[in-house]
């Protein structure tokens, strides 16, 4: 007997070259991660199953969704019942963090992620110094983002390479959102 598909309601975005497909590598242990090779833009979608212990110390499994940065004009297509994304930017390419900033405010403003919890991914860390980090953060808008949003975006540095960020992104995808009611809305909360 078949099982049903799964569903998948996290997904894993960000515009071309941003590194998310290194990221849900690390993300699902693959051994033979080749750091050294020139990556090609995915083009499609892949799934990945995260391994992860929760609270309780149970192993839990919970897949991703990883839509190619090529598919940017077809992203519409997967946000039916998404939970949780994760938007991953290259902080060590200050050239696209415009295209980024672009992509990711369309998604904000898409009404069927109005109670998505967002995780933005500063990536690349290791190749960024400092100060492009807060620049990166400044062509995000991401003070103001977080004051005029309602389901505020979690903020999170990371690299695939150090390992940097990798346990606390998993800790953020296991997280179970409860639904709290807030003035008539549903507000949730990682």
């Amino acid at each position: 007997m078949n099982e049903p598909d799964k569903k998948i309601s996290v997904l894993c975005l960000g515009p071309k070259g941003s590194g998310k497909t290194t990221l849900m590598k690390k993300l699902e242990h693959a051994e033979g991660i080749d750091y050294t090779y020139s990556p090609v833009p995915t083009i499609g979608t892949n799934i990945y199953d995260i391994h992860y212990l929760n609270k309780n110390g149970k192993k839990q499994m919970l897949s991703v969704r990883e839509v190619g940065g090529e598919m940017a004009p077809l992203w519409n297509n997967y946000l039916d019942g998404v939970e949780k994304i994760i938007y991953v930017v290259d902080t060590s390419n200050l050239c696209q963090i415009s295209e980024a900033t672009v992509l990711l405010y369309k998604l904000l403003a898409e009404p069927r992620l109005k109670n998505t919890k967002f995780i933005l991914v500063l990536s690349k860390m290791d190749a960024a110094y400092r100060q492009m980090r807060n620049e990166a953060l400044l062509m995000l808008q991401y003070t103001r983002l977080c004051k005029e949003l309602p389901n505020s975006i979690t903020l999170l540095e990371a690299s695939p390479l150090t390992g940097e960020g990798i346990d606390k992104l998993i800790e953020l995808l296991g997280a179970q959102k409860p639904n709290l009611k807030f003035k008539g809305q549903v507000k949730n909360n990682i």
